[in-house]
C-alpha cells in the first residue's frame, strides 16, 4: 500500500489535475440597443431581457451644449438558445420618461424604482411583466424621490440604498416587501455614510443571504465628490450594517462608483466597469477652479484644459474583480475586452452575464447588449478515471465473495454473527459518515467556524447510554430489527408505527445521498449527474442484493479506509500551498473568529452550544440507540461484548475524522484567501468547494484517490439505507403478516425488496437530477425528519419507564408529532432541536396518557425490560 501511495504522489507530484483556464469568460454583443443610453431600467421577465427608459445626449456632447435626452422606451430582447432578437413592431413605453433608477428582477417581472426625469427626481416604481406583451403595474412610490441608488432583493424584500435625493445624497435604506398583502416602503437600518452610484448586491456569506453595499461617491459643497470603495455587509438576522474589506484589485485598494455588480455562485460577487474616480476628481477640480476663476481669460484657460481631457478620456476602469464573501478577499480576474460602460444594471439570464448599454465616457453611450458566458471546465485525468474504476471493480469483488455465504436471513441480516468487531466497528462508523458529510463539514467550516464540532462529539457523549441500556436490549431479546422490542414491550401498533416512519425517513434520504455528491462530483470532474448517479446505484445494489449486510459492513471497511485516507492526505498537503507563515495564519483566523468553538448565548433559534450539544445528544441518541441502520450492525457480532467494543470504535473514531474535516474546512478558507482567482465562480452550492480543491490543486492520481472517497462515501449511506429497509421491510411486516414459511423464502423476499428499494432510491435521484426539482422531495425529507424525535421517544419511553402502556405510546407519537408541526410552523427554532422537542413530547405525553394497568405493567414489561437488563 505505501509503495503504491508512493507511485502514485510520484505520478502526480509535479503534473496538477489537468491544468485548465478557471473563470474564463467568453464575450459576445447579443444585440444593439438604438439609441445607446446610460441609466436604463434592466432585468429578466418572462424569459425575456428588458431595457426600459435612459438618458442620452442624442445631438451633441454636454460641454458642447448638447442637451440630455430622457427615453420612456422598453426594449425587449428574446432568445432562441444562441439566437438573440428584438421584438419587433410594438412599441412599448414607460408612463414617463426617466433614468438613474435601479431595477431589480423579481419572479413577477422587473421592479423599476425612483430615478431623474426632465423635471427632476422621481419616486415613482413601476413593475414590467411580459406575457406576449409589456404589462407595466404601478407599486407604491418611494417615500423620497431618489435616483442613484442601489436596490437588490433579498428573498420577498427589495431594498433600496443611498442615492441622491432632493437635499443631497443620502445614507437611507428603504425596504418593501412585495408579498405583503399591502407592500409598501419601510426605512431599515441606514448606512453607515451617505452614498449615491453605489452597488447593491445580495449573496451568501456562506451561511445565510446578505446585503452587501459596495463603493459609490458623495457629492459635496466645495464641489469635489468623497470617492469610496467601501463595503459594507447587511446582515438581516441582526438588521445591521457591518465593515467588510474594501474594493481591491489584489494590489491596492480603489474607489469605486457607478459601476455594475453581479452576484455569482455560491459566494461571489462580480464588479466591473466602475469610475474609479481619478479622472472623475480631475473634471470635478477643473470645474470647481473654472468657478473660482478671477478672470475671463483663466476661465476660458481651464476650461480648454478640461476640454482636452473629456476628448482624451480613455474610458472607465475596464478591470473585472471577484470578491468572495467567505473568504473576504477581492482579487482581479482579467480586463474586459470591450470598453466598460457605468451606470448601467448587469443582468443574470440563464446563468448567463447581460451588459445593456451604458456610458462608456463621458457623454458617449454604447449601443451594444454584451454577453458574458462563463466556462465550466471539468478536471480529471486518465489516472484519476483508472483508479475510480479500480474502487468499483472491487466492490463487486466484495460483493459476489460475501454472496457465497448467504445461506439463511440470519446470514443475509446479521451476517450470520460472524463478523470481526473491528470490522463492524469501521461499519458503524462509516454508517452515518455519508458523502454529504464528507464534503459538507469542510464546506461549513470553510464559510463559519468550529461551532459545529460537539454536534459530532456528542456520538461520544452518548455511548455509554447506548452501551448500558440498548445494545443489552437488543443482544438478549434475540432481535433482527430493533422495532421487534417495541412490539414485545408494548404491541404490534407501536412497531409498525415506528417501523413504517423508518421506511419513509430512509426512502426520502436515499435519493438526496446520491444525488447531491452527484451533483458536486459532476461540477468538478466533468462525469455527468445521471451517469454518477446511476453507476453508484448499480454497484451499490448489486453487492448489497447479493451479499446482504455482510457486503455491506466489508464494502464500509474499505470506504471508510479509502475516505479517511483521502481526508489525511488533503489535510497534509493543503499546507505546503499556502503562502503565509503559521503567525500569520492564526491571526487572520482569529481576526474572522474561524475557530471559535463556544457560542454561549441562550438562543435557540441558531447554533448556539446549548443547542448543537442539546440537539445533538438527542439526535445521536436516536441513531446510535434506535436507528435500525446501526442496530443491525450491533447484532452481526459473534457476542455483546464484542458489539460494545464495536460501538467503542465507531464513536471514538469519530475524534479524529472531525477535527480533520473541520480543519480541512479551516486550512481551504486560509488557502482561498491566499488564491483568491483560484476559485470557481460557476459553482453555484459552496458545498463544491473542496471537490473542486481536490481536482484543481492536488497531484493526479491524488485527486482521484479523493474522488473515489467522496463516491465511496455516497455508496456506503446508499447501501446501509438500502439492507437496512429490505431488513424492517421482511422482519416488521413480510415475516410478522406471513408467519411459518420456509427461510429460502424470506431470504428471496429479502433480495427482491434489497432491490426494488435501491432501484426506487436511485429512480428517485436520477428524476429529481433530470427534473431539476427537489424542492417538494425537501420538503418531504423536512416533514419526516420531524418525527425522528417522537421515533425515539417510544423507545425511551420502552425502556426506561416501567407505568407506559401502549395506548399511552401512541397518544405520545401523535402529541408529539402535532408539537413538532406547531414548532415547525409558528417558530424559529434551530432544526438540531426537533430531535430534543420530538422526544421529550412523546416521552410526557405517553407518561401523561398512560393510565394504570397492573396487568402491563407487571407483565409486559417484565418479560422484555428486565429480561435483558
Amino acid at each position: 500500500m505505501r509503495i503504491l501511495l508512493l507511485l502514485i504522489m510520484l505520478w502526480g507530484l509535479n503534473a496538477r489535475a489537468q491544468q485548465q483556464e478557471v473563470n474564463h469568460i467568453s464575450w459576445s454583443v447579443a444585440g444593439q440597443l438604438q439609441p445607446g443610453v446610460a441609466g436604463a431600467f434592466a432585468g429578466i421577465a418572462g424569459d425575456r431581457l428588458l431595457v426600459a427608459g435612459g438618458a442620452n445626449f442624442p445631438d451633441a456632447m454636454p460641454w458642447e451644449g448638447g442637451k440630455k435626452a430622457y427615453h420612456d422606451e422598453i426594449f425587449v430582447l428574446s432568445r432562441q438558445q444562441e439566437q438573440f432578437t428584438w421584438e419587433a413592431a410594438t412599441h412599448y413605453r414607460l408612463p414617463q420618461p426617466v433614468a438613474y433608477g435601479a431595477s431589480v428582477t423579481l419572479p413577477q417581472g422587473v421592479l423599476c424604482i425612483g430615478g431623474e426625469t426632465a423635471a427632476g427626481l422621481s419616486a415613482a416604481v413601476y413593475l414590467l411583466q411580459w406575457n406576449g406583451s409589456v404589462a407595466v403595474t404601478t407599486f407604491p412610490a418611494l417615500p423620497v424621490p431618489t435616483a442613484n441608488a442601489g436596490a437588490a432583493v433579498l428573498g420577498t424584500q427589495v431594498y433600496l440604498a443611498g442615492g441622491e435625493t432632493l437635499n443631497g445624497p443620502t445614507a437611507a435604506v428603504w425596504m418593501m416587501d412585495v408579498a405583503a398583502a399591502r407592500p409598501v416602503w419601510k426605512q431599515v437600518a441606514s448606512l453607515p455614510t451617505v452614498r449615491s452610484h453605489l452597488q447593491l448586491v445580495t449573496q451568501s456569506n456562506g451561511e445565510y443571504p446578505c446585503l452587501y453595499a459596495i463603493g459609490g461617491r458623495a457629492a459635496t459643497n466645495n464641489g469635489i465628490s468623497e470617492l469610496s470603495g467601501d463595503v459594507y455587509r447587511y446582515t438581516p438576522k441582526t438588521g445591521q450594517w457591518t465593515s467588510a474589506s474594501p474594493v481591491s484589485d489584489g494590489k491596492a485598494m480603489l474607489h469605486w462608483s457607478a459601476g455594475t455588480a453581479l452576484p455569482y455562485g455560491s459566494t461571489y460577487i462580480l464588479l466591473t466597469g466602475g469610475d474609479d474616480g481619478q479622472l472623475f476628481h480631475r473634471i470635478e477640480s477643473f470645474n470647481a477652479a473654472i468657478k473660482a476663476a478671477g478672470s475671463q481669460a483663466e476661465k476660458d484657460r481651464i476650461a480648454n484644459e478640461k476640454l482636452a481631457l473629456l476628448h482624451s478620456h480613455p474610458g472607465f476602469n475596464r478591470s473585472l474583480l471577484l470578491y468572495n464573501t467567505a473568504t473576504d478577499v477581492w482579487t482581479k480576474l482579467t480586463d474586459l475586452p470591450f470598453p466598460a460602460a457605468v451606470t448601467t444594471t448587469a443582468v443574470k439570464w440563464n446563468d448567463e452575464i447581460f451588459i445593456p448599454s451604458g456610458e462608456v465616457k463621458p457623454g458617449t453611450r454604447t449601443t451594444a447588449v454584451y454577453r458574458g458566458v462563463v466556462s465550466r471546465p471539468s478536471f480529471f485525468s486518465t489516472l484519476d478515471y483508472i483508479l475510480l474504476a479500480a474502487y468499483f471493480v472491487l466492490m463487486l469483488g466484495i460483493g459476489i465473495w460475501t454472496s457465497l455465504k448467504q445461506n439463511s436471513t440470519a446470514d443475509y441480516f446479521k451476517g450470520g454473527q460472524k463478523i470481526p468487531g473491528w470490522a463492524t466497528g469501521l461499519s458503524i462508523f462509516g454508517a452515518k459518515l455519508s458523502a454529504i458529510t464528507f464534503i459538507g463539514i469542510p464546506a461549513k467550516t470553510y464559510a463559519t467556524d468550529w461551532t459545529y464540532f460537539f454536534l459530532l462529539m456528542t456520538i461520544i457523549m452518548i455511548m455509554p447510554v447506548v452501551v448500558r441500556y440498548f445494545i443489552p436490549f437488543y443482544r438478549r431479546l434475540g432481535v433482527t430489527s430493533s422495532y421487534e422490542f417495541l412490539e414485545n414491550r408494548f404491541n404490534y401498533s407501536v412497531r409498525g408505527i415506528a417501523a413504517m416512519m423508518y421506511i419513509l425517513l430512509q426512502l426520502g434520504r436515499m435519493g438526496i445521498v446520491i444525488l447531491l455528491p452527484s451533483i458536486a462530483l459532476s461540477v468538478v470532474t466533468g462525469i455527468d449527474v445521471r451517469t454518477s448517479i446511476v453507476v453508484m446505484g448499480v454497484v451499490s445494489l448489486f453487492y448489497t442484493v447479493l451479499g446482504g449486510i455482510e457486503a455491506v459492513i466489508w464494502t464500509e471497511v474499505v470506504q471508510v479506509i479509502i475516505l479517511l485516507t483521502g481526508a489525511l492526505l488533503a489535510l497534509v498537503l493543503i499546507p505546503l500551498d499556502l503562502d503565509h507563515p503559521l503567525s500569520h495564519n492564526l491571526h487572520t483566523l482569529q481576526a474572522y473568529q474561524k475557530l471559535q468553538l463556544f457560542d454561549l448565548r441562550f438562543d435557540f433559534t441558531s447554533s448556539t452550544f446549548w443547542v448543537v450539544v442539546i440537539g445533538g445528544f438527542a439526535l445521536n441518541l436516536i441513531q446510535y440507540g434506535c436507528d435500525q441502520t446501526v442496530v443491525q450492525r450491533y447484532l452481526t457480532t459473534t457476542d455483546e461484548k464484542t458489539a460494545v467494543k464495536s460501538l467503542q470504535l465507531g464513536a471514538w473514531l469519530t475524534l479524529p475524522s472531525t477535527i480533520i474535516f473541520f480543519a480541512i474546512g479551516t486550512l481551504l478558507f486560509l488557502f482561498y484567501r491566499d488564491h483568491p482567482a483560484q476559485v470557481n465562480i460557476a459553482l453555484n452550492n459552496q458545498d463544491t468547494i473542496f471537490p473542486w480543491y481536490i481536482v484543481t490543486q492536488l497531484p493526479k492520481g491524488i485527486a482521484g484517490l479523493v474522488i473515489t472517497a467522496i463516491f465511496a462515501a455516497a455508496m456506503g449511506s446508499l447501501n446501509g439505507s438500502v439492507n437496512g429497509v429490505a431488513t424492517v421491510v421482511v422482519n416488521d411486516f413480510f415475516r410478522r403478516q406471513l408467519p411459518g414459511r420456509a427461510d429460502k423464502y424470506y431470504l428471496k423476499t429479502a433480495r427482491i425488496v434489497t432491490l426494488v428499494v435501491g432501484l426506487f432510491g436511485t429512480l428517485v435521484a436520477w428524476m429529481m437530477a433530470s427534473w431539476g426539482a427537489t424542492s417538494l422531495w425537501d420538503e418531504f425529507n423536512l416533514i419526516m425528519g420531524l418525527f425522528t424525535g417522537s421515533v425515539g421517544g417510544l423507545f425511551l419511553l420502552g425502556i426506561f419507564f416501567k407505568r407506559t402502556t401502549a395506548k399511552g405510546a401512541i397518544i405520545g407519537f401523535a402529541v408529539s408529532a402535532v408539537v413538532q408541526v406547531l414548532l415547525l410552523r409558528y417558530t424559529q427554532i434551530h432544526l438540531l432541536m426537533y430531535a430534543f422537542t420530538g422526544l421529550v413530547a412523546c416521552v410526557l405525553a405517553g407518561l401523561i396518557f398512560s393510565f394504570p394497568d397492573k396487568k402491563i405493567r407487571h407483565g409486559i414489561y417484565e418479560r422484555t425490560v428486565a429480561r435483558a437488563v
